[in-house]
């Protein structure tokens, strides 16, 4: 997905990849959201770029990346914030 443009996606699917992707990074395959996320989650999971997971608790949806949501929002030169020599 090397053209994907994150600004076709509304606020919530951006920040749900954005939480997905850091959390990837942090090696965490899966994450928990509360289950408000839903829609965006499952519109993400249409486009290719999320999957769908059901809760463990009560009133919550996990989620995790598919290739392709890591592809647009995991990039090999990601450089934490805290080693970051800017």
């Amino acid at each position: 997905m090397a053209d994907f443009d994150s600004s076709t996606l509304t606020p919530t699917e951006d920040l749900v990849m954005e939480v997905l992707a850091a959390r990837y990074r942090l090696g965490e395959r899966l994450w928990t959201f509360d289950s408000r996320c839903r829609p965006a989650i499952r519109r993400l999971a249409a486009r290719g770029l999320a999957n769908e997971i059901h809760g463990m608790v009560e009133n919550t949806i996990r989620a995790s990346l598919t290739d392709e949501g890591r592809a647009a929002y995991v990039t090999a030169d990601y450089v934490p914030p805290i080693l970051r020599k800017d």
